[in-house]
């Protein structure tokens, strides 16, 4: 990371800090404003546009961190990310709940979902990490597909 001259740090806890300069702090808290005041003043379509972007950013650090810094490929994301939208939208479309809630119930089964079937390939490494996480990617697709009943409160799925 660049520094500007002069600047060191005199322990640990400041060279590992997130935000190490005062500019940069002024950045982030200008960031943050501009987050909290964007969906107050843009229109609807900006807002769901930067709704997609904010999921697809965090969708790719996630697969940034497994894949990039901790080097084990994996292909599951995109089942638990899929499980998180289909209860969010379920419980949105079906249910009438508020978008902060169905986020917090998708974000949820997305949890419980990954504990599934996540738990069984936390002990393997390498090569046995992508077998074991190849089944998870389609898994989410038959709940979805027959998803009939008086949970989704339909006679055939939304997909």
């Amino acid at each position: 990371m660049y520094l500007p001259s002069g600047v060191y740090f005199e322990n640990y806890a400041q060279d590992q800090a997130w935000w190490r300069t005062t500019f940069i702090r002024a950045k982030m808290v200008a960031l943050f404003a501009f987050l909290l005041i964007f969906p107050l003043i843009a229109n609807l379509y900006f807002v769901s546009v930067a709704n997609v972007i904010g999921y697809t950013i965090l969708s790719a650090m996630g697969v940034q961190l497994l894949i990039g810094y901790c080097g084990q490929i994996t292909l599951g994301h995109a089942a638990f990310i899929a499980v998180g939208a289909y209860v969010t939208a379920i419980a949105m479309l079906q249910y009438h709940l508020p978008y902060p809630i169905g986020l917090v119930l998708g974000a949820i089964a997305a949890g419980l979902w990954s504990i599934l079937f996540g738990l069984p390939s936390a002990r393997v490494k390498g090569f046995y990490l992508i077998m074991t996480t190849i089944p998870i990617s389609p898994s989410p697709r038959g709940p979805s597909e027959s998803a009939r009943g008086p949970l989704t409160r339909r006679s055939r799925s939304i997909t």
